[in-house]
């Protein structure tokens, strides 16, 4: 699939998901155009050169996964495991993966203030971040 293709595909996909028509017109095409991204909430800074803040608005969304890396120590790794098989146990599940229990805990913190509290208080007690600065 060529470039301009997928930008369209993604375009209308976004558009879709939005509810708009902006799929009808297609993305990142013309004078402004660097393939980057720029000025979007994925992270950029600014407009690129000669690009309008109508071409900002009808930016495709992210829409593929993020892979996140999280390292645990042979401790962590043996309690998660033992937590997760018991958890499979008891809920009659075939498996329980330990990625599946942190997008748990992703969405409970970001739906229950009381558990983004004690979260935010167990990084307090822990420093905030075990790695090597």
């Amino acid at each position: 699939m060529s470039s301009s293709n997928r930008r369209a595909d993604l375009a209308a996909r976004a558009a879709a998901v939005a509810g708009s028509g902006a799929a009808s017109e297609p993305t990142g095409t013309g004078a402004g155009s660097n393939g980057g991204s720029t000025g979007s909430p994925g992270g950029a800074t600014g407009p690129a050169a000669g690009e309008t803040s109508g071409e900002l608005a009808s930016r495709v969304p992210r829409t593929r996964p993020v892979r996140v890396t999280v390292e645990l120590s042979p401790m962590e790794h043996k309690a998660l495991r033992q937590w997760c098989a018991q958890s499979s146990a008891d809920r009659d599940l075939p498996v329980v993966a330990g990625a599946e229990v942190f997008r748990a805990l992703l969405s409970l913190m970001r739906n229950d203030p009381g558990m983004a509290d004690q979260v935010r208080a167990e990084l307090e007690r822990t420093g905030g971040s075990r790695r090597r600065h």
